[in-house]
């Protein structure tokens, strides 16, 4: 099949309504390693985010994205510490 990156959103914010299109994210939601917060954003349990996903290109079985780092943080760090959950 001829996949054309044209088609394909080039940053997607994962959410409650496409979190089925990203297993390996889906995985860790369905482990409890990840959650959603107050305002619908995808965190990781010390706070960070869940970064964005970024088409990086297309194969013979379509998109491939991987997700951004931009606004990680460590889970030992004070922006983990001082993190609040809304």
């Amino acid at each position: 099949m001829n996949y054309s990156k044209s088609k394909h959103m080039p940053i997607i914010r994962i959410d409650e309504n496409n979190l089925k299109s990203f297993p390996k994210i889906g995985t860790l939601f369905n482990a409890g390693k990840v959650k959603f917060d107050s305002k619908g954003r995808l965190r990781y349990l010390h706070g960070a985010p869940v970064g964005d996903m970024i088409l990086t290109r297309m194969d013979a079985d379509g998109p491939v994205y991987k997700e951004s780092a931009d606004e990680w943080f460590d889970h030992d760090s004070q922006k983990a510490k001082d993190f609040i959950w809304e």
